[in-house]
């Protein structure tokens, strides 16, 4: 097939649909308001001096492209158009006047975007309105889509590769002989994703178990990294967690090998599929989330995580107490996950579910 994105492409999650058709055999074009490479795709950037990080406003300059756009896609004549992000891309592939394109919804666009205004809302519904189908990357997020369409809506989950993602890439000893007891997570340091959250029920833990060498691994980059920082110090924390910065696919995958617990905390619906738990399964770690629905699909409760009240530190705290005392737990939901991922969630099985559902469609149309 000819496979046309319209999408970031500076966005690491595109790059990886990119990769995935170009390596089954697929001629792949991206067009873009931001710059990007991706070897093997044909990048198409509209250059409207953005990053693809502005807000809203700055955003409304994608709405003027859609002739543009248009003018592009008949020149490539794709056999089936994606569009990714259905209140930035999608609003504009609707206004371009494109028939029966592909919309894939992501998070924020379906859960924040349509709370801001009436106008915010009728955006959305257009957008979603005048795709031909729409996939979601999980079971709750199409739930609240369904709030804003009738159109038919298929599952796209994220999917991990296990080879890259495993228990192998532990870089410690087994367990926490080496005397630390090592937390972490991998996310940006915004305040949707609890790192606040996080670095409370650490403080809580170390009130509660002064005995433990309790260390904190936090991995990424945001707004808000001073201020979290500045929370730690604040905490008594500042010895204790390590900021690693942003990590490359590598090293976040030797990091989530090398925890004791994995923490997922989001605070927010937006966060639509948790591939972050998804990973640190994957590695044979075991979880702890908060009770967002896209983490708790990610995951199965009592199983192969522990779920706990989001924006709740006390709640958090004690669970990482439970999986301190317990060695047992910890093996059992570490090992739980790794089967479970394997099961559902491996990238080749989900591409391949993804390919599938774009083939029957551009069969169709």
């Amino acid at each position: 097939m000819r496979i046309c994105f319209l999408a970031e492409a500076n966005s690491a999650h595109i790059e990886k649909w990119c990769r995935y058709f170009l390596s089954e055999g697929h001629e792949v074009h991206v067009i873009s308001f931001t710059q990007g490479e991706i070897p093997g795709a044909r990048i198409h950037w509209i250059d409207l001096g953005l990053d693809g990080s502005e807000g809203d406003m700055a955003k409304l300059k994608y709405l003027g492209q859609s002739r543009k756009v248009r003018k592009l896609v008949n020149e490539i004549s794709p056999d089936i158009v994606n569009v990714h992000y259905a209140t930035s891309y999608g609003a504009v592939a609707a206004l371009s006047g494109l028939k029966d394109y592909v919309l894939s919804v992501w998070g924020s666009d379906i859960y924040d975007f349509p709370g801001k205004s009436p106008a915010h809302l009728a955006l959305l519904k257009y957008s979603l309105n005048h795709a031909g189908i729409i996939f979601s990357t999980s079971r709750a997020m199409a739930r609240e889509t369904r709030r804003y369409t009738k159109k038919e809506i298929r599952i796209t989950p994220f999917g991990v590769d296990t080879s890259f993602f495993t228990p192998k890439r532990r870089k410690r000893l087994p367990e926490f002989v080496d005397g630390r007891f090592m937390i972490g997570t991998v996310k940006k340091l915004e305040p949707k994703y609890g790192i606040d959250v996080l670095l409370r029920a650490a403080a809580i833990f170390r009130r509660k178990r002064p005995d433990v060498n309790l260390r904190l691994m936090i991995a990424g980059t945001g707004t808000h990294e001073e201020e979290y920082k500045k929370l730690a110090e604040e905490l008594g924390l500042s010895e204790r967690v390590t900021w690693t910065g942003f990590l490359s696919q590598d090293e976040a995958a030797d990091l989530w090998a090398s925890l004791d617990v994995a923490v997922v905390p989001s605070v927010l619906d937006s966060e639509s599929f948790g591939v972050s738990a998804v990973e640190a399964e994957a590695s044979g770690v075991p979880v702890i989330t908060s009770d967002v629905p896209g983490l708790m699909e990610a995951t199965r409760p009592g199983y192969t995580a522990l779920t706990v009240k989001r924006q709740d530190p006390e709640a958090l705290a004690e669970a990482l107490i439970q999986m301190y005392d317990d060695p047992v737990l910890r093996g059992r939901l570490g090992q739980n996950g790794r089967k479970y991922v394997q099961k559902r969630y491996e990238y080749k099985d989900c591409f391949q579910r993804i390919e599938a559902y774009l083939k029957e469609w551009a069969d169709r149309h």
